[in-house]
């Protein structure tokens, strides 16, 4: 389950599942865009390539 969480300093942080993320190539730092979907929305990971820590 995706889920939503907030910082101390009031940012929202998106938790994917691990086996989620590793399935897609998912890394730290990499950047996602949100686009408007009906009810929902759909995230695009913009560079599959970019590596995180």
């Amino acid at each position: 389950m995706v889920k939503i969480q907030k910082l101390p300093s009031g940012q929202l942080v998106i938790t994917i599942p691990k086996l989620i993320a590793q399935y897609e190539g998912i890394r730290k730092g990499m950047e996602l865009e949100f686009r408007k979907h009906k009810d929902g929305f759909i995230l695009e990971i913009l560079d599959k390539r970019k590596k995180g820590g």
